[in-house]
């Protein structure tokens, strides 16, 4: 790609002649940034960790907590450990993006 741009540059000034120079030239390297982004975007976008969801693992943890919140808090127990457990799920999203 890079090769490209610059011989048709090169065929610009060429055909243009001298007075166009900065202006070719300019053009010729908005080009080249915008390359030089793309290509940059690409390597981030194939480092970025993937998202993973909530998984099994986090659900089963909340198995044994609602039961023993249940077993010494009654219905009270077990609505404090559901929205301490909600609080949880909710932290634990956000910081996986």
């Amino acid at each position: 790609m890079v090769e490209r741009e610059l011989e048709a540059t090169i065929a610009a000034r060429r055909e243009l002649g001298p007075e166009h120079d900065d202006h070719l030239i300019s053009g010729f390297l908005e080009r080249i940034d915008h390359e030089i982004e793309r290509r940059v975007d690409e390597r981030f976008a194939k480092r970025r960790p993937r998202r993973q969801p909530l998984g099994r693992r986090e659900f089963r943890t909340a198995i044994p907590i609602i039961a023993v919140a249940g077993i010494f808090g009654g219905p009270a127990g077990v609505f404090i450990a559901f929205a301490a457990l909600l609080i949880a799920f909710l932290v634990l999203s956000v910081t996986r993006r």
